[in-house]
């Protein structure tokens, strides 16, 4: 599957798109939005497309986000199993401290005499470093954990609120030519927001 803006308009059959669809055929894709994508009063065209193997199955329909002058697309493939991973293995280092405390104590009672006698630098750095690594690695032994992924934990509900709302006012500004007013009113916003930070 292949997705994003190629910036050819599959609504004409214009020789980029027949030069386009001829390269896609020698992988077995075929282009599925067939309904405009970036949509006004001034322009409609399909630019943004989704390419699949012709063996599948499929419905694509539009979806207007309210983040884009450009409309999403949701597309539903058949016999396609999407899994959800929902656990996360992570490994870190079991650092607490009586871990600590043993690792003081190591360090404390080494022989460093053997790291002084060298004349080269690098040796006798090399010397320490392999004494360091080796009580570190003794002392904070790394642990695997399975913690479940928490899906988008910054979404919180007056952000879902916020979205929501961009969501429905869209498509009023962009069928009203209201863009330049709304850019000019958050430019605004920006600025005194930042301008409150100043001061």
């Amino acid at each position: 599957m292949i997705c994003g803006d190629i910036n050819t308009n599959y609504v004409e059959n214009c020789n980029k798109r027949q030069q386009l669809d001829a390269l896609l055929q020698t992988y077995n894709l075929i282009g599925t939005v067939s309904f405009p994508t970036p949509k006004s009063k001034a322009s409609s065209t399909t630019i943004d497309n989704i390419f699949i193997t012709r063996t599948k199955n499929y419905i694509v329909n539009p979806h207007i986000n309210g983040l884009s002058d450009h409309e999403a697309q949701i597309k539903m493939i058949e016999n396609t199993v999407l899994t959800n991973q929902t656990n996360k293995i992570t490994t870190k280092r079991d650092i607490n401290e009586q871990s600590i405390l043993e690792f003081q104590l190591l360090l404390s009672h080494e022989n460093w005499e053997d790291i002084f006698m060298v004349d080269d630098p690098n040796t006798s750095f090399n010397k320490f470093l392999n004494i360091y690594l080796r009580m570190f690695h003794c002392c904070f032994i790394k642990k695997h954990t399975n913690c479940q992924a928490i899906s988008k934990p910054w979404l919180t509900k007056v952000i879902q609120t916020s979205c929501n709302r961009k969501i429905e006012l869209y498509p009023k500004v962009r069928d009203n030519n209201y863009t330049g007013i709304v850019r000019s009113r958050t430019k605004a916003t920006e600025f005194s927001f930042f301008f409150s930070l100043e001061g």
